[in-house]
């Protein structure tokens, strides 16, 4: 495990992503938003996204530091699985349960349930399973006390997969934005360039992302939004919450 930006510290928040730019692409405008209302929130990749067909792990990570300082998050860490290859198994669970009881967040942010890249619906169901397991007495973790977040929300990724809420990012557009270009060598950056290319390096691949938050923004009346799924009803204490 390889702490790559801050200390980690407890959070309200820990968002969670199999590859360093799963959460800016998805989830970055409800990190966004959330910090500017006070809350703490950290994040954890997964794997350094070695596989991928551009940049490396070295390029990636000081995309993903970058991002981080654009963004403004506590803390940010890698857990440096294999990429593409990581099993939802023992010992890969208990890396996350391991973050989870040490950070002991109120909310998880995971990948989507469903998506064309087949680590997403995986790591979501790694998260899932990690999610209920630090909450048991009888897993022991390190030196860490048993925790349970109150709530593991997954965020839409690729795929136009039906929300159960959309979360209002209309003010943080521009910052989203910003903290996406910081992966230069995975995004579109003003002109082609000389690596590969890939379904999400071109030009329209962040005019299709704009498009999506502003499809999800319509739904619930405002300009640009985030959808996410959960697993269970999403309670509420004042309906004036709710849009």
């Amino acid at each position: 495990m390889i702490e790559i930006y801050r200390e980690l510290d407890a959070v309200d928040i820990l968002a969670i992503g199999v590859h360093p730019d799963d959460i800016e692409l998805s989830a970055c405008g409800t990190v966004l938003s959330h910090l500017e209302k006070g809350y703490r929130i950290g994040i954890c990749d997964l794997t350094r996204g070695e596989l991928g067909s551009r940049g490396d792990p070295n390029t990636r990570r000081q995309e993903a530091r970058d991002a981080s300082e654009i963004l403004g998050v506590d803390w940010r860490i890698n857990l440096e699985m294999a990429d593409g290859f990581s099993s939802i198994d023992k010992r890969h669970i208990l890396q996350i349960v391991d973050i989870i009881r040490k950070v002991r967040p109120k909310i998880i942010l995971a990948n989507a349930l469903d998506d064309r890249h087949p680590d997403h619906p995986r790591g979501a169901k790694l998260v899932r399973e990690a999610f209920f397991f630090s909450g048991l007495s009888k897993i022991s973790s390190n030196d860490s006390q048993m925790h349970r977040a109150d709530a593991l929300y997954h965020y839409i990724q690729d795929w136009q997969l039906t929300p159960d809420f959309c979360v209002d990012i209309s003010p943080f557009i521009d910052k989203k934005m910003e903290a996406i270009a910081a992966f230069k060598t995975q995004f579109y950056q003003g002109s082609e360039d000389d690596m590969q290319q890939t379904p999400i390096s071109s030009k329209d691949f962040l005019d299709f992302l704009k498009a999506k938050m502003q499809v999800f923004g319509r739904t619930i009346g405002v300009k640009y939004a985030e959808g996410f799924n959960a697993h269970r009803p999403v309670g509420v204490d004042d309906l004036m919450g709710l849009i």
